[in-house]
This record gives structure tokens, sequence and C-alpha cells, in this order.
């Protein structure tokens, strides 16, 4: 799948807690201030920074509980539990200390901007808006900070984002089959995306829908270069916590049983193996939404984000590390497992919001799980992506349709090869629409 992009990345580009870029709050500015040692409240406090120091928010809320038990707490207290909270996707909490965090302590750039991601968090867009607003209407001496990344965080989540995106193909890179090159490209409807393709330079094009995928056949008539263009539309989703409670169902209409066994991404993957039943089975319990909520939480706890190791299923399970596709694979068979059908999505990872870039080789895949009657795009590498999916996943293909439906080994009916552009250097623009 060419290069695939770090959790870091991920979060940098826009598949965050807000569906478009997760600020991390108690990261940003001064640090915690240095606690009183003498005192209980103190010795939480530092128990709570250094917590935090090593990423552990579970003892992070621990401790600025124990110390809020000792003390009135601050802003800067009651804004922290809030953010170790959101962390851990425990939303309903988050967003009843950031509410309470302003009721104690007022109004402020800071306290207001813990509500807005807390609210993000939740699902709850109306009052992750009011809060913003309300940012604009402090006093100056109340303005203790910029909220202009959140407020193009809340425009990227919420609104859909434009992408003119081009790239260069180069016939003679290609398989030539009876006289075309032959490629799968992006959607042209999908579940998040709607785009439309055009090829400059060519003798003749068309597209047609294959097996699920949109193919093109390129007759270049002896060109060396020739220019694949697409405008694209993404919709992102912000979910919010609630949305896996609310999920009913078994999780499988008997029309989509195939879509729990077996499926073939290069190597063959089992949702029966033994190994990987000892894992799901503690988290198979629930609504089918907080089913797949468990098994992102899992993966990011797990899991190792690393690339140089095999993907087959028992080694992934052995190593627990690999990159995106291992990821991907691991989360599709434990959702079959779980009774959820799911599918291996790729693609190429784009950056969210306003942007120019150029020469973008980000091949990614990720994963589509089906809840309440509809597919839905979440990201094995961030577990709060069932709350919120950003725009930037150019989706290309997705595979599961049965163990023959290989996106390694993709073929025309009369037995061309359908080769891929997901390592083709794309450029363009990000656009976010009103």
């Amino acid at each position: 799948m060419g290069r695939t992009v770090t959790r870091r990345e991920l979060l940098r580009m826009g598949t965050g807690l807000a569906g478009g870029a997760a600020v991390g709050l108690c990261s940003l500015g001064a640090s915690m201030p240095t606690p009183r040692a003498t005192d209980a409240y103190g010795v939480w406090f530092a128990a709570a920074e250094a917590a935090k120091a090593r990423g552990d928010w579970a003892s992070m809320e621990a401790a600025l509980l124990r110390a809020l038990r000792q003390g009135a707490g601050d802003e800067y207290a009651w804004r922290s539990l809030a953010w170790a909270q959101m962390l851990q996707g425990k939303w309903r909490d988050s967003l009843t200390s950031a509410r309470r965090n302003v009721a104690r302590n007022g109004e402020t750039s800071w306290s207001l901007a813990q509500l807005y991601e807390s609210a993000m968090a939740a699902g709850d867009v109306p009052l992750a808006r009011r809060a913003l607003d309300a940012e604009l209407r402090l006093p100056a001496a109340n303005r203790d900070r910029g909220l202009a990344a959140e407020r193009a965080a809340f425009r990227a989540a919420t609104h859909r984002t434009l992408y003119e995106l081009s790239w260069q193909l180069k016939p003679a890179e290609y398989q030539l089959q009876s006289g075309e090159v032959v490629i799968n490209t992006p959607y042209r409807r999908h579940v998040w995306q709607s785009a439309s393709l055009r090829v400059e330079g060519a003798r003749t094009c068309r597209t047609e829908a294959i097996d699920g995928r949109d193919v093109m056949f390129v007759d270049a008539g002896g060109a060396e270069e020739v220019t694949l263009r697409a405008r694209v539309t993404h919709q992102p989703a912000v979910r919010g916590g609630a949305f896996a409670e609310r999920t009913t169902g078994p999780g499988c209409p008997p029309s989509m049983t195939s879509l729990l066994g077996r499926f073939r991404n290069r190597v063959d993957y089992d949702p029966s193996d033994p190994e990987l039943l000892k894992v799901v089975k503690p988290l198979a319990d629930g609504r089918p939404g907080e089913r797949v909520q468990a098994i992102l939480d899992w993966i990011a706890a797990n899991i190792r984000y690393e690339d140089g190791y095999p993907d087959d299923l028992a080694s992934i399970l052995k190593s627990r590390k690999g990159v995106c596709h291992h990821q991907s694979n691991l989360m599709v068979a434990m959702c079959r497992a779980a009774g959820v059908p799911a599918l291996v999505a790729h693609g190429v990872r784009l950056p969210s919001g306003e942007a120019t870039f150029t020469d973008v080789v980000a091949s990614h895949g990720w994963v589509e799980v089906y809840l309440d009657s509809r597919w839905v795009g979440v990201e094995p590498l961030n577990p709060h992506s069932l709350r919120a999916f950003g725009s930037g996943c150019l989706a290309v293909d997705a595979t599961g349709h049965g163990v023959g439906n290989d996106h390694f080994e993709m073929y025309t009916p009369d037995g061309r090869r359908i080769e891929g552009i997901q390592g083709v250097p794309v450029s363009g623009t990000a656009r976010i629409l009103d």
C-alpha cells in the first residue's frame, strides 16, 4: 500500500476528537503549576502531572479527582480533568467536568476551548458552536488565548471539503493490456465521497463500475504522460460518544452474513481463528457500535505502530505491531468475529481543512463497519474515530466481499489486471465549503 502514515500524522491531519484537529489542551501553554508538595492537594496534583507526562490518562484522572477532594481546584485543574476524561472516551464525564469548570471558574478562552472539545467528543455540535461563539464575546481580560485552531477544526468537522486533485501518470510504467492502461480510481460515489473524474492528454478514456470498484480504461495514444484530474467532495461526520450506545439490532442482517466470514487482503484472514476469538470474546458484549468501540480501544492499547512485520493474522497477534494495513486487517477480522460486518478500505490520506499540497504519497488503509443499516468509516489508528470521522480519506477500494475480493489482485471480467494509483504522487488543494 506504499507509504503509510503514523498515528501522530493522522491526528495532525485531522482525524481527532473534534473530527478536525484534536487540540491537546493540556499540552498548550504552560505545564501544570508547581504543586505545594506539603499538602494533600499538591501531592495528588503532582501525581496527575507525572501521569500526564507518561500519557496515562486514567491515572491522571484518578489523581485529579483525589486532588479535587482535598481542595476546590482552579480552572486549570478542572480543565485538565475534562481533558483526561475526554482522551479516555469518557465523554459524559468530560462534558460534565467542562461544564462544571465554566460554572465554577467562569468563562475564559481556556475553559470554553475545553467545553468545545468535550462537546465535540459528545457529539453535541450546537453546544460546541455556542462555546466558540461565547469566546468571541468575552472581555479582553478573559481572552487568555486565541481559538483560531478550534474554529478551523470546527469548520473542517462540520462542513464538506472540496478537493481538486491531479495525478501525472506515465503509461510506460503500467502494463499495456489490449491497448489500454487499466487502473482503479477514486470512487465516484461512496459512503462519504462523491467525485467526478477526467483524463487529459489521452486518446480515449472511459470509467466502468466493476465488482464494487470504479475502473478507468485509458488509451494514451502514444502520449508519454497523461493527467488524471478529480474533483472530490468529502462529507465528515461528528457522531459523538452516544452513537455507539444508540446502535441497534444484532449488527448483521441476514443478507450480509458473508461479510462475517473469511476474507483475503494479500493473505487470508479467518475471523474464526481460535487465538483471535480469545481476544475478541471480552469485547463482543453490548450493542454493535459498542463492540466496534471496544475493538478500537483494544487496538489503541495493545498494537504499536511499527513497520517491518508480517501481516498475517497469527503474526500480528503475536508481535502486537504493525502499520495501517496490519491494523486495518486485524480490525476487520475482529469486527467480523464480534458479529459486525466490516471491510478494509484503501486509498490516500489527504490533508484536511484548507490546504495546498504537492506530490503527496500517503497510501493508507482504514476500515468500514456496517452499523444501523449504513456503512461507517473508522480509523484503527485513532480510537476516537467512531465518534468523529473527518475529511481526508480518499477512498479507491473496499476489500472483503468474499475470499476472492483481494485489493492486491484485482481483475476485470475479461482477465485484465487492475492496477492502482495509490503510490502515485497526488497534488491539489482542499477547500472547506460553506
